[in-house]
């Protein structure tokens, strides 16, 4: 399942950066996140209902939850989408978000964990050096110092709430926790929308309304909803190394979408990048088959001793 999982979470992921380029040209960028969030969460609030899922139970569940939306929803697409609206690219902005992994990787240890190890290190390292040559053309195509400072929160918005999600949101039912943190996410910019653009304009024309579509269907579900299985199975480091293909697949899919070239230096770096990736990945196999084996021998001889404590408690 993971080897179709992960080419479509980068080509949704990837996708996701075009889509927003065509949104903001129509909508303005905060606004766009707020109805991008609401939809979202409404259709993910309907299959909730239908299919009985479970809501948070508990003051730290919901904390967590709430948590999670806030950085990974409002903190990363509203500043994203604010950077692009003044004049960042498509492809740089997709370039300084996805070093998402690099963050991720330094944070592991501390915040889950997650050993790096060496091999880890020379994939991240090999990864970010196939992203800057997928990158470096994008360097000169524009944008201002407020864009990107924008792209800087941002990215710590999308690193933050990766950590947060792997860390505490494991258990997290991904239909209602997803609807949640989308719902957080609109009920942080919605007032920043009012102030910075004076309300929450809708679309306007056609490519307006079929880009915020797109993306509250396509990457606020799908591609949201397929990081986090992702993230269950994985390890942070590891599945957010895909990132590391996305500006490379930004640019490529950008010929057809926004009309522009791919050159030599995009594929060289995408060649680069996934030999990156596949070390980075490879780095997050072993640890985790330990931590199983050390999961299931800790159960053993600590299964009297829980069982005696349960018996205490009721």
């Amino acid at each position: 399942m993971d080897r179709l999982l992960r080419p479509l979470f980068v080509l949704l992921w990837s996708s996701g950066f075009l889509a927003g380029v065509l949104g903001t040209r129509d909508t303005p960028p905060l606004a766009l996140s707020v109805w991008r969030f609401l939809l979202a969460a409404g259709l993910l609030l309907a299959v909730a209902v239908v299919t009985r899922a479970p809501w948070p139970r508990t003051r730290r569940e919901w904390r967590d939850v709430i948590a999670t939306g806030v950085l990974l929803q409002a903190v990363q697409f509203g500043a994203a989408y604010s950077a692009v609206a003044l004049g960042v690219p498509a492809g740089l902005a997709a370039l300084v978000l996805c070093l998402s992994p690099v963050l991720v990787a330094v944070a592991s240890g501390p915040v889950l964990g997650e050993r790096l190890g060496r091999r880890g290190a020379v994939g991240s390292a090999v990864a970010v050096a196939g992203t800057l040559v997928a990158g470096v053309g994008h360097l000169d195509d524009g944008g201002s110092l407020l864009g990107m400072t924008l792209l800087v929160v941002g990215l710590v918005g999308f690193a933050g709430g990766t950590l947060y999600q792997k860390r505490f949101g494991a258990a997290m039912d991904l239909r209602t926790g997803t609807a949640v943190q989308l719902v957080a996410g609109a009920v942080v910019l919605a007032p920043l929308s009012f102030m910075v653009e004076g309300g929450l304009p809708l679309p306007t024309g056609p490519v307006g309304f079929a880009a915020l579509a797109w993306l509250a269907v396509a990457n606020s579900i799908g591609g949201v909803l397929i990081l986090f299985v992702l993230l269950r199975g994985g390890t942070g480091a590891g599945v957010s190394g895909l990132l590391y293909l996305v500006p490379a697949v930004t640019a490529v899919l950008a010929v057809p979408v926004l009309g522009q070239p791919v050159d030599a230096e995009t594929l060289a770096g995408l060649a680069i990048t996934l030999v990156g990736v596949v070390l980075v990945n490879l780095r997050g196999t072993a640890p985790r088959r330990r931590q199983q084996v050390s999961h299931r021998w800790s159960r053993r001889t600590t299964g009297i001793g829980s069982a005696a404590q349960a018996a205490a408690d009721r």
